[in-house]
């Protein structure tokens, strides 16, 4: 085939002038259909001819992951009676401070006041009346106000999600004073013991299937918080002063808070901690000043035995008031630290005026057992061992 076969012009020759067109007998439809973009302006849209936009397809719901074991993961104690997206610190009241009385006196303020020292009154006229009548009626109340006391500690717990193992709580709280006065401080350990292994058993049997290491923890809390701290009041009376060391007990635990509360209300100005907002330095030191004088006044000088001469004397009751002037304010502030933790107010609402039996006994799971060894490192030093 020869170079001039092609049916193209040599490239020597000149141009013809003719514009090269792709596919003469099809490509005027092609570029009308492209010409007609250049004569459509914008489209609105509210132009009715032009179509809404379909909706974004939704998500296809999944199944819940199960858990190994066939619960579902929305079982959690976490998500109990709460939003799954709250946060222990949204759970938190917001600190409040309470207004000081007016000048002429606020109603609300007194009539809380009224309902204060009204059961407070009812409360130590039945202590005193048990008291009174010997030694196993006042065991009684003991035991019923630490079962009491656990119980509202257990459904504080279980408000905010955690699934304690309530029913051997209570009955361990509630047998360790009773056991205690039976056989003396080793049976502390024994029903400690026994709380462990039947706690561990409780989560092994599947009678709670929830989260055994926090709950377990909050049930052992609970058995020592009240339990352990509250058997102390039994190895008092199990001593020949018994009655008299209890009652010196009570009344130092009630010199703090009566001090506290009405030197506080009067000239209160700097705030504690954050811990427990409604709490000042001058309560704080007010209710340790009432206790060293209570102590003084009521337990020496009037005299509470032992304290009213052999074998402890004035001074003895005054460095026993001295150290229960230094644990009541941790024990009241140990219970106001669990409150705001769990993101509550009270423990309870059964006595008017102080919230629950937890939070009106608080200082004193703490002064009963510095009053039982203060008193005997009292009797080694001046006995001996």
């Amino acid at each position: 085939m020869s170079d001039d076969d092609h049916g193209l012009p040599h490239w020597t020759e000149p141009g013809t002038g003719e514009v090269p067109r792709l596919g003469a007998d099809e490509g005027d439809d092609d570029l009308a259909a492209w010409s007609s973009l250049t004569n459509s302006g914008p489209r609105w849209a509210d132009d009715p001819e032009v179509a809404a936009p379909a909706p974004p397809a939704q998500p296809e719901p999944q199944a819940p992951p199960v858990r190994i074991g066939g619960g579902q993961v929305e079982d959690d104690f976490f998500a109990y009676e709460t939003d799954p997206r709250a946060t222990r610190q949204q759970r938190q009241p917001e600190p409040q401070r309470a207004a000081p009385p007016g000048p002429n006196g606020d109603t609300s303020s007194s009539n809380d006041l009224l309902q204060r020292l009204l059961t407070a009154a009812i409360l130590a006229g039945v202590a005193i009346l048990c008291l009174a009548i010997g030694k196993g009626v006042t065991l009684l109340l003991v035991a019923a106000v630490l079962g009491v006391a656990a119980s509202e500690f257990f459904v504080s717990l279980r408000r905010v999600g955690y699934q304690p193992a309530t029913l051997l709580g209570l009955t361990a709280s509630v047998a360790l004073p009773l056991a205690v006065y039976w056989r003396g401080e080793g049976a502390v350990g024994v029903v400690l013991f026994l709380t462990m292994l039947f706690g561990v058993l409780w989560y092994l049997l599947g009678v709670a299937s929830e989260r055994p290491v926090p709950n377990l923890g909050v049930t052992l809390l609970v058995v020592v918080y009240v339990g352990v701290l509250g058997s102390f009041a039994a190895l008092l009376l199990d001593t020949p002063d018994g009655i008299g060391l209890l009652l010196t007990a009570i009344i130092l635990a009630i010199a703090y808070d009566a001090g506290g509360y009405f030197i506080g209300r009067a000239i209160g100005r700097s705030p504690l901690t954050e811990i427990s907002p409604n709490k000042t330095v001058e309560g704080l030191l007010g209710g340790m000043l009432t206790t060293v004088v209570v102590g003084l006044l009521v337990v020496g000088v009037v005299g509470i035995d032992p304290f009213g001469g052999e074998p402890f004397g004035t001074i003895d009751a005054v460095l026993v008031a001295i150290a229960a002037a230094v644990v009541a304010p941790i024990g009241d502030l140990a219970e106001s630290l669990m409150k705001r933790d769990l993101g509550i107010k009270d423990m309870g609402s059964i006595l008017p005026g102080h919230g629950g039996v937890l939070d009106r006994f608080d200082a004193l799971l703490f002064v009963i057992p510095t009053v039982y060894f203060m008193v005997r490192l009292l009797a080694w030093v001046r006995c001996g061992p």
